[in-house]
């Protein structure tokens, strides 16, 4: 933690700041160790701050080392009291204090009580914050690689069983429960289970449709340990499908084979989303294939960086991605394949390693 406080400080250094309000919880956890679901870190140049109510009282002391424990009641008061905290050390005199703080996560009425008191010395820096997650050290990706083996694992018992005849809910609560039998702490996000035309939604809600002979089933699920997550998708045939169905899927698994080609450090996240996107439109289908082809992975579920035609952001070695074409036909059926990757200098490594040709499950 001394090391990831010692980089938030360069950028105290780098924007001019005397303080940054660190609000963002998987930040908070990033940057203190706490797991605790309420609390926020001051960092100054000479002193850093965890500021919690009651409830995490004892628990930070157990889990934090480094940072001074500032007793709130919560609520409006928290930030109010680390910046007494803070005032308490001394500092720059005359109210020339810059302070930085996390705009995408602050709210409107705690952002109006900073600028009264800082007025335009207030800035953004939520999104540099962030970055200091992106590449992930040595325990980061033991954790994650563990976290998509039991993704892995819970997947495979879920569908062992076949799929015809089963609801899109059950399956979801059977991935749900194997999650937990495998080790998992919880699902890294809810569950998709879409089958034929319910499949051409990206973000389908599992239901009461049945598995039919026939449907392609698309699967899209994952595993949080030791808060880090697994992302993986699969799409699974229900017997033998049309030639239609086979000959999309061959696309869409053309298209995820090219975009993890083109994953190496440094490359423009673009560049990525680029190579798996070109498959797909020069194969008649790029209408069909509208999110990006991936984002970051590791304490939040999308994080930095971004994989899609708009991004700026560039891969770097240790970052963990996910490489996510599809194509979606309304009214018929869609199709997904994902895995969830770490960014090497040459190339990538899968933390899923699960076959990817079309599987028939009966």
């Amino acid at each position: 933690m001394s090391d990831r406080l010692a980089r938030l400080r360069r950028l105290l250094t780098a924007r001019d700041l005397d303080a940054v309000l660190v609000s963002e919880p998987a930040d908070v956890r990033y940057l203190s160790g706490f797991c605790g679901d309420e609390a926020v870190l001051l960092l100054s140049r000479d002193a850093a701050f965890i500021g919690t109510d009651s409830r995490f009282w004892a628990q930070v002391a157990a889990e934090v080392a480094g940072l001074e424990l500032v007793r709130s009641e919560g609520g409006e008061a928290l930030v109010a009291d680390l910046l007494a905290a803070w005032d308490a050390t001394g500092g720059p005199e005359g109210g020339s204090r810059r302070l930085g703080f996390q705009g995408d996560v602050l709210a409107y009425s705690g952002y109006r009580r900073l600028r009264r008191r800082f007025d335009g010395r207030l800035v953004n820096v939520g999104a540099r914050v962030g970055a200091l997650r992106v590449v992930k050290d040595s325990d980061e990706l033991q954790a994650m690689r563990r976290a998509a083996a039991i993704a892995e694992e819970a997947l495979e018992a879920a569908v062992a069983g076949g799929l015809a005849g089963r609801t899109e809910r059950e399956v979801a609560w059977a991935i749900e429960a194997a999650v937990h039998r495998a080790g998992g702490d919880d699902l890294a996000f809810p569950t998709i289970v879409a089958t034929g035309p319910h499949g051409a939604l990206p973000h389908a809600i599992p239901g009461d449709a049945v598995m039919a002979p026939g449907d392609l089933v698309v699967i899209d699920m994952g595993a949080r340990l030791d808060g880090y997550h697994s992302d993986i998708t699969r799409t699974f045939a229900v017997g033998e499908v049309d030639d239609d169905a086979r000959a999309v899927y061959e696309v869409v698994l053309r298209a995820q084979l090219a975009g993890l080609a083109a994953v190496r450090d440094g490359v423009a996240c673009r560049g990525v989303d680029a190579a798996a996107r070109h498959v797909i439109e020069d194969a008649g289908y790029g209408a069909s294939f509208g999110h990006g082809t991936g984002h970051g992975v590791g304490l939040e579920i999308h994080e930095q960086p971004r994989v899609g035609r708009l991004s700026g952001d560039r891969l770097a070695s240790g970052a963990v991605i996910t490489v996510e074409p599809g194509i979606y036909l309304e009214g018929r059926f869609g199709v997904r394949i994902e895995d969830t990757v770490v960014v090497t200098d040459g190339g990538c490594e899968r933390l899923t390693v699960s076959a990817k040709g079309l599987r028939v499950v009966a």
